[in-house]
Order: structure tokens, then C-alpha cells, then sequence
């Protein structure tokens, strides 16, 4: 209609703001994942995580599609907010997940040997593509840090972050699938799905309580309870 302003592309509201808050959580994951997981290779204890019958289920070679998204899952999640003022916050809840799992990492050192020894024997019988993938994963990523899975953290951060935008559906639905496949993947036991569960949730309510909730609706704005945009 005439006189109305033009709708935005919410990707590229303030996408320059977005854009740093996403390498700052690039660089404090790196930062903190990396040098931690060099560090247990060089554990001669860790702690053993308690089987359950869903460690059995098979490797699905095609499945390292979905867990590999779970990168493009955060950066999405970090766009879609609906201005910098809910992108910061954003990314509070993720930094407070980080330093909760990454103490957890330092506490109580874990390791996916066995299960990255299932996949290393069925690498030879996969397809060039999803054998590339895997490679690639196993050699960037050492087999440890598992227990509480950053892969879930993420998703969790995500999804309780959209929980009160048009998203919320698409973005849970995503991080199931992301959950699943890190089984099918054999990257991680299944506790390490419910405590990375936990830690998002405790993360993102001390970010809460800090700062806010990414979608909380400005001071002053009245009783409607839809996010603030621009």
C-alpha cells in the first residue's frame, strides 16, 4: 500500500552487527574447543559414558550431511534474529553455554574411540563423497570432547532462542535431526545428547538473566509480546 516503508529482508537487518557477533562466537568456540581437545589426547583417564541400546544403532554414511549443518543451523539461528539487539543476546546465550561446556570438557575428560573406530572400518566400503566427509570431520575434529555434545548445545540455543519466532518449528525440527545424526554419524554417545540439552537451557537462562531473552519485546512496548524488528 502507498506510504507504508518497504519490509526488510531480516537477514540483512543489521547484518554487519550480525556479522561480528558471528565471528566473535567462531572465535571463542575455536578458542576454546580446540586447544581442550588437544589437551585430552594427551589423558591417559577419561571418563566412560554408560552405553544404552540407542549406541547401537547403525552408521548411516549419508547422515554426516545433517550433523555437518549443524554450523550453517547456528549461523542461521544468528540472522534470523530480528535486530543487533536480539543478535547480542543471541549470542550471550551461546557464550555462557560455551564456558559451561568447556569446563566440563576440562573436568571430566570423555572420548568416542570406540565409536569413531566403527566408522574409520567402514570407511573403506562408503561412497567417495560421504568417505571425504567423514575424513574430513575425523581429521579436524579429535575423538574426544564428547560428553556434553557442543553439536546439541548449539541447537538447543538455537531453538530456544526462535522459541517465540515464526521459526521456532523449522529450527526444533532441525536440531532433532541434527541430535539423531549424531548417532548415525557415531560421534557421539546418547548422553551426550541429553546434558548438551542441559547445559543450552542453563546457558541461555543465565544469558536471561543477565541480559535478557533474544526476543524479549522492548521496555515500554505494551502488552503485544511480538518481537522488537529494526
Amino acid at each position: 500500500m502507498p506510504g507504508l516503508p518497504a519490509k526488510r529482508n531480516v537477514l540483512l537487518v543489521d547484518w554487519r552487527n550480525k556479522l561480528t557477533a558471528g565471528l566473535v562466537n567462531l572465535a571463542v568456540w575455536m578458542a576454546g574447543y580446540f586447544p581442550l581437545n588437544a589437551w585430552q589426547s594427551r589423558s591417559e583417564h577419561y571418563f566412560h559414558i554408560p552405553l544404552t541400546p540407542l549406541d547401537a544403532l547403525p552408521l548411516i554414511p549419508w547422515t554426516i550431511l545433517v550433523y555437518s549443518s549443524s554450523v550453517f543451523n547456528n549461523a542461521l539461528g544468528l540472522f534470523l534474529m530480528p535486530d543487533r539487539r536480539a543478535a547480542w543476546r543471541y549470542l550471550g546465550a551461546l557464550l555462557c553455554s560455551y564456558m559451561i561446556n568447556f569446563l566440563v570438557f576440562f573436568l571430566l575428560p570423555t572420548t568416542n574411540i570406540s565409536l569413531r573406530g566403527e566408522a574409520a572400518d567402514a570407511l573403506p566400503e562408503m561412497s567417495g563423497i560421504w568417505r571425504s566427509l567423514f575424513e574430513l570431520t575425523h581429521n579436524a575434529d579429535g575423538p574426544y570432547n564428547c560428553l556434553p555434545s557442543l553439536h546439541i548445545t548449539n541447537c538447543v540455543v538455537v531453538a530456544l532462542a526462535h522459541w517465540r519466532s515464526p521459526w521456532r518449528y523449522w529450527m526444533l525440527g532441525w536440531g532433532v535431526l541434527i541430535a539423531i545424526s549424531t548417532l548415525t554419524t557415531k560421534q557421539h554417545f546418547f548422553y551426550d545428547i541429553p546434558s548438551g540439552i542441559a547445559v543450552a537451557v542453563c546457558g541461555t537462562l543465565i544469558a536471561r538473566w543477565i541480559w535478557g531473552a533474544p526476543l524479549d519485546p522492548r521496555p515500554g512496548k505494551g502488552s503485544d509480546q511480538s518481537p522488537a524488528v529494526g
